[in-house]
């Protein structure tokens, strides 16, 4: 991976950063690209301090000017670009019948729409430096585990999984691997910021994960960079769950 380079959208998030960090301890240069600059920047100073190589790129992900444009500046600073790993994402507590639809259009713009915009622009640049590349869409076991009270955020999940498929099939001729991931309960400083003002939340999501340990964010860094790795050449169009078992639990609690 070394001299590659790799643009993570979110970049400056809990997942997103943990992402970036194990791209940079890999001599991988990342941008890291964000719509909160002041994260961003830190971000990216702490990297290039610590030795590895950044650059921050504030964007918009909704806005196909911005995203382009995101690529483009990433482009001229490194003078190549290997991998797309898209983290950017929301969550909006709602049920359907009182999720608005700004609210939808904002939950499936920012995880869905904003994968199709990078993914076509850096999709468009790996094809045309004709290298091939890998791209990883960070999706949710929400995806098949529907998440209550969250109208708009399995559906955009589950999006995600979908267009990983679409584009496995489109792009393997180029040699463009492009998979999902599906981390279940991540334990992110804003996942714990919520357990303060819900601890329940937190002993009943770990009772319904075998083991019941979270996934950090460092380990869902590392199946990213796997994916991204040649020895992960023969897997595309997979959506892979990081996620103790949770899925499979089924009638695990009617056992305890």
């Amino acid at each position: 991976m070394k001299e590659k380079v790799a643009i993570v959208t979110g970049g400056a998030g809990g997942i997103g950063s943990a992402v970036c960090q194990a791209f940079a301890k890999e001599g991988v240069g990342v941008a890291i690209a964000d719509i909160d600059a002041a994260r961003t920047a830190a971000l990216a100073d702490e990297i290039t301090s610590g030795g590895g190589t950044a650059l921050g790129v504030e964007v918009e992900i909704t806005s196909e000017e911005s995203v382009i444009g995101a690529v483009a500046r990433t482009v001229e600073h490194f003078g190549r670009l290997d991998f797309l790993v898209h983290c950017a994402g929301i969550i909006i507590k709602a049920p359907v019948l009182e999720l608005s639809a700004a609210d939808w259009r904002r939950t499936l713009d920012t995880h869905l729409t904003g994968a199709f915009l990078f993914s076509k622009a850096v999709g468009g640049y790996l094809v045309e430096q004709g290298a091939g590349g890998r791209v990883v869409f960070l999706s949710s076991v929400a995806a098949k585990a529907p998440l209550p009270e969250r109208g708009a955020y399995t559906p955009a999940k589950a999006g995600l999984i979908g267009l990983a498929g679409v584009l496995s099939l489109e792009w393997a001729n180029y040699n463009i691997n492009v998979n999902a991931v599906c981390p279940g309960v991540v334990l992110t400083p804003a996942t714990a910021a919520i357990y303060q003002g819900d601890p329940g939340l937190r002993a009943t999501r770990l009772g319904r994960t075998p083991g019941g340990l979270e996934v950090d964010p460092e380990q869902v860094a590392e199946l990213v960079l796997f994916l991204c790795s040649t020895k992960a050449s023969h897997i595309n169009g997979a959506a892979i769950p990081i996620d103790g078992g949770f899925l499979n639990n089924g009638f695990m609690l009617e056992c305890e």
